[in-house]
């Protein structure tokens, strides 16, 4: 996916400040052109090592569930997986950015437009991994997505999401109530947050037969006491590996 030699570095320059405010990851277009500072940098190259994602997807199809500008599809490709599939629901400039980076890398990664919750093995076929990082929050009906990723999945799901850490009773299978993103909720409602045993209980209900816990919330007792003091839950990060056996 090298770039070729002949870009003119001014005009992807402009292209990509035109687009600065729309992407979501620090994606590098080689002559420092990069999408994002350092610090974001830094913190999507810990993502990438957190989520356990096979350093060689050869022979692999992959579908990428809330792309946006591509970064993780990209980067399954670069690993060498066989197809991949990138959708999202894309009502902004996000394809936009999307697009600049695939025909920029000439990328052969597919891309759909598509809601979460219209998953279907009849639209979309079927992949040996399923990821979505930063999806599940956004989503009214989260269980019923799940649900329906299942039946995409041959292999492998790799889920990241805000996870909900109250004050007591973690491991009550709790998620927080959102609308969805269509709805105005003046901030009332930030996202859906799961517990991570809700999270856990839902993927096998989803029908997955096994899960691990790949990365829990950094600085968790701490949030805790924020969570006790406040009497406000605290969010952090969780990664989980569901498999089909």
């Amino acid at each position: 996916m090298d770039s070729s030699a002949d870009v003119d570095w001014s005009a992807l320059r402009r292209k990509v400040e035109a687009l600065q405010g729309e992407f979501h990851s620090p994606i590098d277009f080689g002559n420092g052109i990069v999408t994002k500072p350092w610090h974001v940098q830094r913190r999507f190259s810990r993502r990438l090592r957190l989520m356990n994602i096979p350093a060689d997807l050869s022979g692999k199809t992959i579908l990428d569930i809330g792309a946006w500008d591509g970064y993780f599809a990209f980067e399954f490709e670069r690993r060498g997986a066989k197809r991949v599939l990138a959708t999202d629901v894309w009502n902004g400039r996000g394809l936009e950015c999307f697009l600049l980076a695939r025909e920029h890398f000439k990328s052969n990664v597919e891309y759909l437009t598509l809601d979460a919750h219209d998953i279907s093995a009849e639209k979309l076929g079927t992949f040996d991994f399923v990821f979505c990082a930063g999806l599940l929050y956004h989503l009214r009906h989260p269980l019923m997505v799940l649900q329906k990723i299942r039946t995409v999945t041959t292999e492998r799901l790799i889920i990241e999401t805000n996870s909900l850490i109250p004050a007591v009773h973690e491991s009550t299978p709790m998620i927080t109530f959102f609308p969805g993103d269509d709805f105005d909720t003046h901030g009332r409602h930030p996202g859906t947050f799961p517990t991570q045993a809700w999270l856990a209980d839902a993927l096998h209900l989803a029908g997955f037969a096994r899960q691990e816990v790949v990365y829990k919330p950094s600085w968790k007792f701490v949030k805790k006491l924020q969570a006790f003091a406040t009497n406000t839950p605290q969010k952090g990060r969780l990664i989980m590996h569901a498999y089909v056996q």
